[in-house]
């Protein structure tokens, strides 16, 4: 069980319903840290165990584990 960061966009349909979603996605175990409602995208962190769960909320259309990168 480790946290991992997450983006998850927000079905079209529900884009005007996202605050309902954000709270929907915390009750389901998610940290909300930015949610950005022009583009439908909320982001924040999650326990690696939470994430089908997130993915059953209504009104989310993609679930994706944010990647890392470092320049060099």
């Amino acid at each position: 069980m480790s946290n991992v960061n997450i983006s998850i966009s927000v079905d079209d349909e529900y884009v005007d319903k996202i605050l309902e979603v954000v709270a929907e996605l915390q009750v389901a175990g998610m940290n909300v840290e930015n949610i950005m409602p022009i583009l439908g995208v909320i982001t924040g962190s999650v326990d690696s165990t939470q994430m089908d769960a997130l993915s059953q909320v209504k009104g989310i259309a993609v679930v994706e584990v944010s990647r890392n990168f470092k320049a060099i």
